[in-house]
């Protein structure tokens, strides 16, 4: 997963010593405090200087741009998120509902959509391909298709006879249909993440992926 050729660029390289980590992780919270407050393009080397306390000539030491410390951000707030996410998962998910289990998507989904957005909208966008929740999920599982192996399992345990292909075919739809519509819809209007409506819409979405009149 870390040798995809599409992703953006990151760390020159991983800091080793606690006192490198610390920095690193100050010039990071600092980006990530300056996005939400005044914007993406409020980002620069004099602002993270100012905020972090790190010199720029240590900020260039691990970053080589300003995009390479945005998409760092990016990937610790996703990073964050799932850990959060698979704390919640790991007590639940072997005896959970269909209902109760795509909800746990869809809200995974509305709340990772809107945190990315509220960081930087114009850069999530230019890098909606790689920082989107089916492939960020792959990314941290460090495992390609993690995504769509984790739905195929938990809906495997509803429809024990239904066959591996119509389960894989509707773990990556559903997937792809809850992903796509939550970004598209939160992007034209972040406001609409407040709307129990916009979770009800999306719920509604996956679950007809179980319509009894396509099992």
């Amino acid at each position: 997963m870390d040798n995809d050729p599409n992703q953006p660029a990151g760390l020159r390289r991983e800091p080793k010593q606690e006192r490198s980590r610390r920095m690193v992780a100050a010039i990071e919270q600092a980006a990530r405090r300056i996005m939400l407050e005044s914007g993406g393009e409020a980002l620069s080397t004099t602002s993270l200087e100012l905020v972090s306390g790190v010199p720029k000539a240590s900020i260039y030491q691990y970053f080589p741009s300003l995009e390479a410390v945005k998409a760092e951000v990016f990937r610790r707030e996703i990073r964050q998120h799932f850990e959060e996410w698979s704390e919640r998962l790991a007590t639940r998910w072997d005896t959970m509902a269909l209902a109760e289990g795509l909800a746990m998507i869809v809200d995974s989904s509305i709340e990772l959509q809107s945190s990315l957005i509220d960081l930087d909208s114009e850069f999530y966008q230019s890098h909606s391909g790689y920082f989107g929740i089916w492939t960020a999920y792959d990314s941290y599982a460090d495992q390609r298709d993690a995504g769509a192996e984790l739905l195929k399992e938990f809906f495997a345990r509803h429809y024990p006879t239904m066959d591996s292909e119509a389960l894989d075919l509707r773990a990556r739809a559903m997937g792809r249909a809850v992903e796509q519509s939550s970004y598209h819809i939160l992007r034209d209007n972040p406001s609409y993440r407040h709307q129990p409506l916009l979770r009800e819409l999306l719920l509604s979405m996956a679950l007809s992926f179980f319509a009894p009149s396509l099992i």
